[in-house]
Formats: structure tokens, sequence, C-alpha cells
């Protein structure tokens, strides 16, 4: 660098080639005398308005080859370059000057071409080492490989002042060909989206030229083409009059070629194509490897669908940026592990693949296998109806199908959406649909189909491993019993009494919580035939979890048993708890309408140890609120808690038809409480703890006899 004078600087410049251009839009300003005959302008009007890189280099974009970021205002930056647009080497002498804050670039090049000796030998080889110095540059430098083939097909381009540059990849497993990168001069149509997928035999003369004499070249399309061949057809459509073209070699097999179509100088000079060819296959099967390592990473192997890595990409994704409209399918492969018990593991793949492949067949979104029997389908964009149409065709050839059965969930929403309770949404109804195969299983005799949970949750209610306490409830003013709760213990094996918080969620998680829901039930059902006929009318609480809840003909299957029982409907309370709410709108309101129409009542256990209940309160009618025992604890020594238990009792005597019921009562104080806030009834131990169905009657026959 050296200081200079600027003005110095354009007087000396004026047997030279000089132009100014900003150094942030590019736009040339001024070109002299010299500049514009170079290349061939007329008038200022040639030039104003474009850019330095268009009008000097042909380009499309900002060289590759700019000093600009090496300039500094008022030194001189020096080098040397062969411009391949007017095949001339040059001295050239940049600076920066900033006139009203606009930064600009003064340029001053003169020709030294004859000081670089025989140009006709050397221009060629200097431009072609200076081309795959900026095509190393850039394969290095450029993660972006598209971006990087177009930086290589341009200076190809310019070398040799060609119309189009492109690259065609055969594929030789469906036997076609693509033009999978180009570069076109401006003014040039694109062609590379009408050259797509082509049979392969379209090239065979191509083909035939690359295997006697390696790269080619046509000098005339009229006079070297047969004309009544294909090939002669693609390049006349395309106004092709001469090309130059050389082969991909990989492993000695032709797997594409690069062609120059039109070049109008260094025509028949087949270095740079040869060498460039090699730097391309480096670059293809980079690609190819690369491609192939992201196939391995987001796809299943053993059935193509994307991956559970994929699966977890897109929620994140969906976290930030939720989908205006999804459908969400979850299918679950019934009897896996059964099939591979019995018929081995080969079988059991086969059976998983049939099933993504009837899943992909169906679904119109991005299938996922998320686990070893499960698959999930996202649908974005999707209407309702053909959501709904799509999964219940989805149903008939699973149906339809004799290798492979599945549990289906769906779900499908719009507008503001929570992916998450979304998912776990269709979860929850897939697993509800799974306990209705097992169901089958069962009622079929199927013993030898049944698999996994199924089979040990059946194997225990066969052998006695679950037995039903009940608690009283009690009508808080009367102290009398006007019903119970029916609550289920597990019997180990050295006959010592399992909660249910420590085998209940297993059973949910594993979709086979029904039989233990249905076996209550019944149960509950024997004793109050058995009290009807000792004279003690009661109504019975049972609890049920939200996936037998959910299970498509719940309602139809506990008015079976009660009817069994000759138990009438209105005798039996549903108890669900807060969670409920996580089953889709549309199908909770629809169940809880269901069961009321059957005659059941529905209580809404845990009241106030959710922050959702208020919500479920104003959204569905419940014919019972039970009061969790949280509220209740402290209601001798917390004021707040006793304001808050006050105002929610009368809260539900606001509500049609809520009766209020309050668990844990533990103390004749809270009993005192809860009476002066008009609570209606109530069960803890203060009252009794739960007891055996026998401990039970007894107790009824004493509290009834006394009254």
């Amino acid at each position: 660098m050296a200081n200079i004078n600027c003005s110095e600087l354009l007087i000396n410049a004026s047997e030279s080639i000089s132009y100014v251009s900003d150094m942030d839009t590019y736009e040339i300003l001024y070109l002299n005398k010299h500049a514009m005959e170079l290349l061939g302008l007329n008038s200022p009007d040639d030039y104003q308005g474009s850019t330095c890189y268009r009008i000097l280099q042909g380009l499309d974009s900002p060289c590759p080859f700019c000093t600009n970021a090496h300039l500094k205002e008022n030194e001189i930056y020096r080098w040397e370059h062969f411009n391949g647009s007017v095949n001339t080497w040059f001295d050239v002498s940049d600076t920066m000057v900033c006139v009203d804050n606009r930064r600009l670039r003064i340029e001053i090049a003169r020709d030294i071409s004859v000081r670089k000796g025989n140009f006709s030998s050397i221009s060629h080889r200097s431009s072609v080492e200076d081309i795959l110095s900026l095509c190393l540059k850039t394969l290095t430098r450029t993660k972006d490989t598209d971006a990087a083939f177009r930086i290589l097909l341009e200076a190809i381009g310019i070398y040799y002042r060609a119309n189009r540059v492109y690259i065609f990849e055969f594929n030789l497993e469906n036997w076609t060909l693509s033009n999978t990168f180009e570069w076109c001069r401006p003014g040039i149509s694109q062609e590379k989206d009408n050259l797509q997928n082509l049979p392969l035999n379209l090239v065979d003369y191509w083909v035939n030229r690359f295997e006697t004499d390696g790269e080619f070249c046509i000098n005339s399309l009229e006079g070297e083409v047969d004309p009544d061949s294909e090939s002669y057809e693609i390049l006349k459509r395309q106004n092709i009059d001469s090309l130059m073209a050389a082969p991909l070699v990989h492993n000695d097999l032709i797997i594409g070629f690069l062609g120059v179509d039109d070049p109008r100088k260094n025509i028949g000079h087949f270095t740079l194509l040869r060498s460039m060819s090699e730097f391309i296959l480096i670059e293809l099967e980079k690609r190819r490897l690369l491609t192939e390592l992201e196939y391995l990473s987001y796809t299943d192997v053993l059935t193509g669908l994307k991956n559970r890595h994929y699966y977890a990409r897109i929620l994140q994704e969906y976290e930030l940026h939720p989908p205006t409209v999804l459908g969400i399918v979850f299918v679950n492969v019934n009897g896996i592990k059964n099939i591979n018990d019995t018929y081995g593991y080969k079988r059991g793949d086969y059976v998983l693949q049939r099933t993504a492949q009837i899943l992909s067949d169906h679904i119109p979104g991005v299938c996922f296998r998320s686990g070893g029997d499960e698959f999930v389908a996202l649908c974005e964009d999707i209407s309702q109806n053909d959501f709904q149409q799509a999964v219940s065709n989805l149903r008939s050839a699973y149906d339809s199908d004799d290798d492979c059965s599945a549990a289906i969930g769906c779900v499908w929403q719009s507008g503001e959406i929570n992916v998450s309770e979304q998912i776990h949404n269709a979860d929850e109804l897939m697993y509800a649909e799974k306990q209705m195969y097992y169901s089958h299983v069962l009622h079929e005799g199927h013993s030898s189909l049944r698999t996994g949970a199924a089979d040990q949750v059946l194997q225990e209610i066969e052998d006695g491993d679950f037995t039903v306490y009940y608690q009283p409830q009690v009508e808080l003013e009367s102290g009398r019993i006007i019903g119970a709760e029916a609550l289920v213990r597990k019997i180990s094996k050295d006959s010592q009494l399992i909660s249910p918080n420590n085998f209940i969620p297993f059973y949910e998680v594993e979709g086979v919580i029904r039989y233990v829901d249905l076996f209550v039930l019944e149960n509950a059902c024997i004793c109050l035939q058995e009290w009807r006929k000792l004279g003690h009318i009661l109504h019975m609480s049972v609890n049920f979890s939200r996936i037998t809840l959910m299970e498509p003909g719940i309602v139809e299957s506990i008015r079976d048993i009660c009817s069994r029982y000759h138990v009438p409907t209105s005798f039996i309370t549903i108890e669900v708890t807060e969670s409920i709410s996580k089953i889709d709108s549309g199908h909770l309101q629809q169940l809880v309408r269901d069961l009321m129409d059957a005659g059941f009542s529905i209580s809404l256990d845990d009241f106030g140890s959710y922050y959702s209940n208020l919500a479920i309160l104003s959204a569905l009618d419940f014919d019972e609120i039970k009061f969790d025992k949280t509220l209740i604890q402290d209601l001798e020594t917390n004021p707040k808690s006793r304001t808050v238990l006050q105002n929610s009792i009368r809260m539900c005597q606001d509500l049609p038809s809520a009766h209020s019921i309050a668990e844990g009562i533990e103390t004749s104080h809270q009993l005192e409480l809860l009476k002066e806030f008009h609570c209606e009834r109530g069960q803890g131990y203060f009252f009794s703890k739960p007891l055996p169905r026998d401990e039970f009657t007894l107790l009824i026959r004493h509290n009834h006899h006394g009254m």
C-alpha cells in the first residue's frame, strides 16, 4: 500500500482502462473511453444503472475475487488479474475514496498481456489455473453445495464465453438422467426444470462418444448430429448449435457429464473441463455421502419412514413455529410381542414394514416410526374432512389386511394449536383403542394371542390377585350411609395389600387398565345386588381411568355389566379426575352426554388439587363434586383453607344438580365445619376406613339399624 493523490491517479490513468463504482451497491458510475472501447460499449447509457461485475466480468453476482475488503481510503491496492471476458491480462491498481458519505472504488488497469509472453498458450494455462484455484477455494470455504456449484459453473461459462453450463447425473437404478446443476448467461432461459428424470437412452450418442473419445466437442449441430436422433431434437429445441462435454467417471463407470452450450471462446480446449470434472466428482461423492448420512440419521432403516430422531426435531420446530392446522395419527401394532415370540423376529419385522407401508400409503403427511411398534403421522394444512377420510381409509386398510392389525388414535385441530397436548390426546386415543384389541382377544378366547401386559393382568384377575374394598359415603346432616366408593387393591405374594398407585400407572401405560376398571365395576354390581336383597339401597362410586373412558363403545360395555347383575345405571356414579380434561374436548363432551343419557351419574374427583378444575366445571355438567382431602386436612388450623372450601361449596350449590362431597374427613371438628358450610356428603377415616365386602355389609346393617 502507498499514499496517493486521487486526482493524480485519474490523470495518470488517461491512457489506461479505468472505472468508478459504488462499493456498497457495485453500481458503475464511470467508465473511461478505453474501457468502453474494450468492452464494446457505445455510450454511458450502455452501462449506467448496471453493476461492475456484470459489465466488466459478465457475472450475475459480485466477483469471488473482489478486492473491496482490502481497500483503504487514499491507499493503493495492486494486483494482477486475467479477465476471461476480454481475454486479457491486467495490472490493476485499486483505491477507495469517500464522497458525501459514499464509498467509491476507483480502479486503473493496464494491459500486460505482452509482458506475460506467448499469450495464445499462456493465457489459457493461467486462466485455467486461476479458475481451478477459485474452484478449490470455493469448495473448501462454501458450505452450501448448490451455491458452490453455481460459482464453479459460472467460472466455466465465463472462460468459454458460453450460453449455458450444466451437470447431468445418471440414475442407474431406474435408468434415467437429470440436470442437477445449471448456470445460464443473462438472457438465456433456464432449462434445468425441463430436464428431469429423462430416459437414459436419450444420451446414447453422448455415452458412445464418451466411451470412444472421452471429452468431445460438437462444432455444428446441423453438420455433426443425425437430424433424426432424439439428441438432435433435444438440442434443437433448446436452440443449441454447438457444445463441449466431458464425462463424469466413477469406478470406471460413467455416472454423468459436464456440458457447455454454445462456447464462443477457448473452443476445443478441454483442460478446464477435464480438471473441473475431477473436482465435481469429488464434490458429488461428498454430497452423496452427506445425503446418505442424513438419510441414515433421520430414517428408520427397517421401514423407510422417518425415525424418532427426526420426529423429535420436527416437534422442536413446532414448539417455535406451531402450524395453524394439524392432524395427528398414532398407530400401534397389535400383538407384536406375541408375533416375535411365536413366529420369530423376521416375521415381526415384516409386520412392522407392512404396517408402515399401509400408513404411508393412506396418510398424506410425514410418517415416523416413533418406537418399536409405534408410528406417528403429522399432517399439516389438511382439511378436517380430508383428514377424517384418510384415517377412515387407513382403518379399512388395516382391517382388511391379513398380515397386520393396528390400534389407531387421531386428532385434528386448527387455529391456536398446543402440539404437545394434541399429541398426548392422539396417543391416549390410540391406547384406548388398543384396549379394544385385547378385549376382542379375551372375548374370542384367543389366549394364544394375548401379549405382554394384557396376558399378565388377565392372568392376575383369574388368579384372584385383585380385590375390592368399599369406603362408606355418608350424608353429613343425618350420619346415614347412602353409598360407597369401590377401591381396588392388589394382593402381593405374601398376602399384603398393594396401593393402586403402585400398579394403576403401569396398566395405563400398557393400555390394559380397562380390565381392572371393569373388574371393579363388576364386583361393585355384585355387592349392590347382594345389599339390595338385604334391603339396603345404596349408590356406588366407581373410578375409571380416562384411558378406559376413551375406549370406543365403553358406555355400552359399562351398561352391559350393570344389566347382567340387574343393577339400575342410576345406582352407579362414574368417578373421573381432573386429568379427563386431557381428552380431546369434542370426544369428552360426547362421552359425558352418552354416560348421562345411559343414566349414569358423573363425579369430578380430587377437586381442588389441580389448577384446571374450574375450566372443567365451566365446560361440563357433573352430578357430584368431590373435594380433595388436601382441602379438608387444614380446615382446623388454616383460615385460608376454610375460606377456599366454603366458597367452593357455595359455588357447587349454584351449579345445576351438583352435589358436594368431601373426602378425607378425619375429625369431628372437620365434620362440624363442613356441615356449617352446607357440604352434603362425606367420606373418610372419621366414619370408616375402606373395608372388605363382608365387613362393609356388617357396617351398613349396624348403621341402618341404628337409624
